[in-house]
């Protein structure tokens, strides 16, 4: 069973829910028809890693699980399952530093909350999952090249 004592979800639900509504509320980059999720977030490494949608982004999120002593607040290049992806560092108020790896902005190409949350849960099980290329073709590197795995005609 998984430790779920400093899961940020909530924390994440919360801030961004209340950025939707205060900062972001009718501009159009905003998707009306989602709703921010925090989805699977799980310990990994020094970190909680998982998916948070909003409605004018999809990111991959670190959140440290502890207190982040590297000497470079700025950014993180963490080994997943399938491959290397590189965070920026950010900071809101009610969640502290974060690291974000942007997947989807803005989210008009989402049509419903439910196409939305289906698209984070393929990008969790393939970034967990690792993405061995089939014999003979090279593997399209990178965070476009690991979103067209699974999104036909991504235009991430």
């Amino acid at each position: 069973m998984t430790d779920t004592r400093n899961d940020p979800s909530a924390l994440l639900e919360a801030t961004f829910g209340r950025i939707a509504a205060e900062r972001m509320a009718g501009l159009p980059i905003v998707n009306p028809a989602l709703a921010v999720a925090a989805l699977g977030f799980r310990p990994w490494q020094a970190y909680w890693l998982g998916v948070l949608l909003t409605p004018w982004f999809m990111n991959l999120v670190a959140v440290p699980a502890g207190p982040d002593d590297a000497p470079d607040l700025s950014r993180r290049v963490l080994d997943l399952p399938s491959g290397q992806y590189e965070f920026t560092a950010a900071r809101e108020e009610g969640v502290g530093l974060y690291f974000s790896c942007p997947l989807i902005s803005p989210m008009a190409g989402c049509a419903s909350q439910a196409d939305a949350l289906a698209v984070a849960e393929a990008v969790l099980e393939e970034v967990f999952k690792g993405t061995p290329a089939a014999a003979g073709e090279q593997p399209d590197a990178g965070r476009r090249g690991f979103l067209r795995t699974f999104l036909p005609k991504a235009a991430a």
